[in-house]
């Protein structure tokens, strides 16, 4: 089972998510977060395997300090960056910090929900 935790600020967002991973096979969404502080609680309780991490969270992180955070808490994680921010430079930014993928929630977010079953298809196929 391919454990998702949901770390965006937008609650549509979340619910968007949450509904299109909840009806894959073995893919189980372990909670969902809007601030900094309940992700790293969320990924100390779940250590999951894929974080869905928006690039700018209600509490004024910009997300670096969740993704440098899980480095530590949770060294197997992957993490997918979703943003509105289609800059190279931020996109490019997330990637070298230590995620995973990035996808622009506008025009890439059916692309994040097929990156992610992959992982769970790979996951199941061993």
């Amino acid at each position: 089972m391919l454990k998702v935790l949901i770390v965006e600020d937008s609650i549509e967002v979340q619910r968007r998510l949450v509904d299109m991973l909840s009806s894959a096979h073995k893919v189980q969404v372990v909670g969902c977060a809007t601030t900094a502080m309940q992700a790293l609680a969320l990924a100390r309780q779940w250590c999951p395997d894929v974080v869905v991490l928006d690039v700018s969270l209600r509490d004024g992180d910009r997300g670096y300090t969740v993704l440098r955070s899980l480095t530590h808490l949770c060294p197997n994680c992957e993490v997918v960056m979703l943003s509105n921010f289609t800059w190279s430079s931020m996109r490019d930014g997330f990637l070298k910090a230590g995620a995973c993928a990035y996808f622009d929630k506008a025009f890439e977010f059916s692309k994040a929900r097929d990156w992610i079953l992959e992982r769970a298809i790979g996951r199941n196929a061993n």
